[in-house]
């Protein structure tokens, strides 16, 4: 017999929805207070995020490594760049194009690779992704390496979206949208079975579930993800070209995941905003300490990434998680709590079926 949820559990949703909700209406104001050139980084910031929880879902939860992200958001990218400047599309109409285009793509790409086993997924991922790459800035439709110019602003409501104060609200919906949908997806029977994908096909298929199919639904959702974000560049920059979706770019977004944490949807904002704001502080400061051009913050991130691997081998969020009360426990589908009394020998509360037959006596052993 148990006892219930310690007073701390029970106090710990409340607080972390007032958590939450704080949260919301800092995100709220940010737009309003920011300087402009710190809005422009906020919406850069959030659609990297959107990028990373495809990777979240991709990587950290399914176990597949990708670094072609960034080629999925060119995908959605140049789509829009191409039928707004080209043949006059809503810029709504060739989000919807946006996704096709990069379904199929994903598809294509995920039947022929997701097969592959060990380190040969990660290397088909950076083949891809180059090939993706090269693609853009060799097709003079696309504008090659110059890319295209004048893409106009996003209506709502018949107002243009040109300025990146406006435009961060509706890259900040987006987010929201995307990480609650994979939140919600992870909570979910489906979410389940792909956690325990990772632990092996056996294991899954004890779900009712097919490995390979459940690896190429969750590799086309990342992929259009990119391509929302691939969307939200396009139409705030008003101007696309190869370099974004470079290879470079895919192994930053990665970066930006394992950063924040791999396992944690809210962790790919974390790893967003960090390597964002850093790569644009370093990108100032290195050179005039060093007295010299270059690149140099890619060696910053080499390390940082060594060091959060060695130290924080499940990223920075859950170091911040860790400091709030954890919930209590959901039951299992089907169970209820147990009306169990108190016992000294646990602190947890324990469950039993919820079925009209059901009695305390059925009560399932605590978790340790």
């Amino acid at each position: 017999m148990t006892v219930p949820a310690e007073p701390a559990a029970r106090r710990a949703l409340p607080l972390r929805a007032a958590l939450s909700v704080l949260a919301v209406v800092i995100a709220a104001a940010l737009p309003l207070v920011l300087p402009l050139f710190q809005v422009t980084l906020l919406v850069n910031v959030i659609i990297f995020a959107i990028v990373a929880v495809g990777l979240v879902l991709l990587t950290g939860i399914l176990g597949l490594t990708s670094f072609g992200q960034a080629a999925f958001m060119g995908v959605g990218a140049y789509t829009t760049a191409l039928l707004t400047t080209q043949a006059g599309w809503s810029p709504w109409l060739t989000l919807l194009a946006g996704f096709a285009v990069t379904g199929v793509i994903a598809l294509i790409l995920g039947l022929v690779t997701l097969r592959m086993q060990g380190h040969y997924l990660p290397l088909a991922t950076i083949a891809w992704g180059i090939s993706l790459y090269y693609t853009f800035g060799n097709t003079p439709a696309l504008g090659g390496f110059t890319g295209l110019t004048d893409i106009p602003p996003i209506g709502v409501f018949g107002a243009a979206l040109t300025s990146p104060r406006h435009f961060a609200y509706l890259a900040l919906i987006a987010l929201g949208l995307t990480g609650l949908g994979a939140q919600f997806l992870l909570s979910s029977r489906t979410g389940r079975a792909l956690r325990a994908l990772r632990g092996g096909p056996v294991v899954a298929e004890a779900f009712g579930v097919n490995p390979f199919a459940l690896k190429v639904q969750v590799f086309v959702l990342s992929a259009l993800m990119a391509s929302l974000a691939g969307w939200l560049y396009a139409h705030s920059q008003r101007f696309v070209n190869p370099t974004p979706f470079s290879l470079q770019a895919g192994i930053e977004a990665l970066f930006m995941t394992v950063v924040g944490g791999p396992g944690h949807v809210w962790g790919a904002l974390l790893g967003s905003g960090l390597i964002t704001t850093l790569r644009e502080w370093l990108r100032g400061a290195l050179p005039a300490l060093i007295g010299a051009q270059g690149n140099f913050e890619v060696i910053v991130f080499g390390i940082l990434i060594i060091l959060t691997l060695q130290f924080a081998r499940r990223g920075l969020w859950p170091l911040l998680d860790r400091a709030l009360p954890a919930p209590p426990p959901a039951p299992p589908p089907g169970w209820a709590p147990c009306p169990c009394g108190p016992s000294p020998s646990r602190a947890r509360p324990c469950w039993r079926s919820s079925g009209p037959s059901s009695s305390s006596a059925g009560c399932a052993p605590c978790p340790t």
